[in-house]
């Protein structure tokens, strides 16, 4: 175990997904939503910890080896159980999950020391997956929340709702009691569908209105000429920032992973103290530089990312640059 905790602390489960790339050949990739987040800031420059749990074998090195080469600190709770896996079948659409026995689904409650991991973190980065899983998962994710609002940590939420893993309502009944807690909650449009009946920026304002959130997130993806147009908006306490006048238009490689480097370039923009149009259009940048490179995790740095923030309004970003 680590002596000092990262400055952003991300806590949850990563997984080993076993797809095609774009010519056809099987891979098998790590990721996970807030091990990529944790990867994507590290690589950005901003100290990062990604706390979890895995065996000690060859599967574990093939999650662990990305994150080390990025820079990111490592606080994982050794077990005997395995990687989780999920298998993805691109023509029938369908994703196949195997993590039930997995190591971070058999973490024991109270098996983590919140108080010194988080002593030293300015944000504490959690996802709505981590409850659902079992027993164990969320009663570490509940006491990383309790000792973040203790020790002043800010705690990074992102919904993240997974139909697979239960229904919207058992998912909300973890949430709703502890938003109270929560300084940033990221929903998805569909989401925020399910919560407010409809996914407007009305909507969303209302909503953080009603639960009293410093910061309601979510992000639009619009089809547009065999791409996507992307933006983003965050509602707050004096209004909304929105990024819908410099939107990026984009041509995925990878449609996974985005919403992670989303946040993680949102968080970052905050660290910096940039205004919060900055921060959406910031995360907008580096979701859509992340896709073009497949699997979950992205290879942008700080001087590519700073380069496409240089460009005003509206950004047309190609895959050949």
């Amino acid at each position: 175990m680590s002596e000092q905790s990262g400055l952003v602390v991300c806590f949850g489960e990563a997984m080993i997904r076993h797809s095609q790339n774009q010519i056809g050949e099987s891979c098998s990739t790590p990721g996970g939503s807030e091990y990529n987040v944790a990867a994507a800031l590290s690589l950005l420059g901003r100290k990062t910890t990604w706390v979890s749990s895995l065996p000690d074998d060859e599967e574990a090195k093939l999650v662990t080896t990305p994150l080390v080469e990025r820079s990111v600190t490592l606080d994982i709770y050794k077990s005997s159980h395995q990687v989780g896996h999920y298998s993805i079948d691109s023509s029938a659409k369908t994703v196949t999950y195997d993590r039930s026995d997995s190591a971070f689904a058999n973490l024991d409650a109270g098996e983590i020391n919140w108080r010194q991991l988080l002593s030293s973190s300015r944000w504490l980065v959690i996802s709505g997956i981590t409850p659902m899983l079992s027993d164990g998962a969320r009663a570490n994710w509940a006491a990383a929340m309790t000792f973040a609002e203790l020790d002043g940590t800010l705690i990074a939420l992102d919904l993240n709702y997974r139909p697979a893993l239960g229904t919207f309502q058992e998912l909300w009944d973890h949430v709703e009691p502890r938003l109270r807690m929560v300084n940033l909650l990221v929903v998805s449009p569909q989401t925020l569908a399910l919560v407010m009946g409809n996914d407007s920026l009305d909507d969303l304002i209302e909503m953080r209105r009603r639960w009293n959130i410093p910061y309601l997130a979510c992000t639009w993806k619009n089809a547009k000429d065999n791409g996507q147009s992307r933006w983003s908006a965050v509602a707050h306490s004096h209004g909304l920032s929105s990024s819908e006048n410099t939107a990026v238009f984009h041509q995925p490689v990878e449609h996974l992973g985005g919403g992670d480097a989303w946040l993680a370039g949102f968080i970052d923009g905050l660290l910096e103290g940039i205004v919060l149009e900055d921060c959406c259009h910031r995360g907008d940048l580096l979701a859509a530089l992340t896709q073009r490179t497949f699997g979950d995790l992205g290879n942008v740095t700080r001087d590519e990312l700073s380069r496409w923030e240089s460009i005003e309004g509206p950004v047309v970003l190609l895959q050949d640059g």
